[in-house]
């Protein structure tokens, strides 16, 4: 049916479940935002972590799904952007809409050969993965970097961040298939960890007897101890989320923090949603003057989607494959087809 005037369609969490609901449309409220029409988002495993109750949105976020869109400019209060602007923004809330409300500081112009579904696939990974990598563990040449869930989307783009920048790369991965891709993508070496085990991770330290001088982790408990082994004397260990969960397992805690402290590992946490307005600016701008944008779009660096639904009403699938564990790389849905009928019911 048609909507009513000034409102919109929505993906809120009923019951467990992604659910498409009529809301009202967002409205910007102060200096600096833009109000974008959306054409596509992504998909993110804190998404899903929200639709099972087990992460919380930030005070003040919508109570929509979805951290990042690709879309057009429908009001401008930023003298950066204008209406008309194909774009692609990080937000901390309300993506997985027909239109959302963004902080024009975390919005970049939307690279024109560009699909709006592979844009979509850009802002929070590659933010996340450049974050990561270059603000909290400032990678240099040389290093040894080990990414874990390689194969994931932040992991996809942590590898080609990190193979930039000079490193040596070692992904992990819960299958032969995600290690081979990863490896694809430009990882040095690679290894198996099947789910919930720790053993294939310390064959592969045997194995290629080397000293990790930044680590990637959003696993936790499980790889905790292999993590403390295969750590270079003044490291640093990022945790970035606790798939896995977050205790220290079997005789771990009696040595943990003496052999953190002996070997100076410094060990950074780190969320990105609950950032500053200010952060994600700074954040953005020092993507852009490393030309990351400017590499996805001369394919220097490649963005992986792995599957792109279509419509709102596929929310919930998305939401399963991502649980799977199937895919490589990014999930995305494609709302091109939810405007037509949105455009024709605006109050003007």
């Amino acid at each position: 049916p048609p909507l009513q005037a000034n409102k919109m369609r929505g993906v809120v969490v009923e019951e467990g479940k992604c659910v498409v609901r009529e809301v009202p449309e967002p409205v910007l409220a102060g200096e600096g935002q833009l109000l974008i029409d959306v054409r596509a988002t992504a998909i993110n495993r804190l998404d899903t972590m929200q639709r099972r109750g087990v992460a919380k949105p930030p005070a003040g976020a919508s109570e929509i799904l979805g951290l990042e869109v690709a879309g057009v400019v429908r009001e401008s209060r930023s003298p950066s952007f204008s209406a008309g602007d194909e774009v692609l923004a990080l937000v901390t809330g309300g993506a997985y809409a027909t239109t959302c409300v963004a902080e024009a500081s975390a919005v970049m112009k939307k690279p024109e050969k560009l699909s709006f579904p592979r844009a979509a696939s850009i802002p929070e990974v590659w933010l996340t993965a450049f974050q990561l990598l270059f603000v909290i563990a400032n990678v240099k040449a040389g290093d040894n970097v080990l990414i874990h869930a390689a194969a994931s989307g932040v992991g996809c783009a942590a590898i080609q961040l990190a193979k930039d920048a000079g490193a040596t790369v070692y992904a992990t991965a819960s299958s032969r298939r995600k290690v081979d891709f990863a490896l694809s993508l430009g990882a040095d070496h690679g290894v198996v960890v099947p789910r919930g085990s720790q053993q294939g991770f310390f064959r592969f330290q045997k194995k290629e007897d080397a000293k990790m001088d930044v680590i990637l982790d959003c696993v936790g408990s499980p790889y905790a101890k292999a993590n403390l082994a295969s750590a270079a004397v003044d490291s640093t260990w990022v945790l970035y989320s606790l798939l896995g969960g977050g205790d220290l397992l079997d005789d771990l805690p009696k040595t943990f923090l003496g052999t953190l402290m002996a070997k100076r590992v410094s060990l950074k946490g780190t969320l990105l949603r609950g950032r500053s307005t200010q952060y994600k600016a700074d954040l953005v701008a020092k993507l852009l003057a490393k030309s990351v944008l400017d590499k996805i779009n001369d394919d220097t660096f490649s963005l992986v989607v792995d599957t792109t639904f279509t419509g709102l009403d596929q929310a919930q699938a998305a939401h399963d494959y991502m649980e799977s564990n199937a895919n490589l790389g990014k999930i995305v849905i494609d709302l091109q087809g939810e405007l037509t009928t949105q455009s024709n019911n605006r109050e003007l």
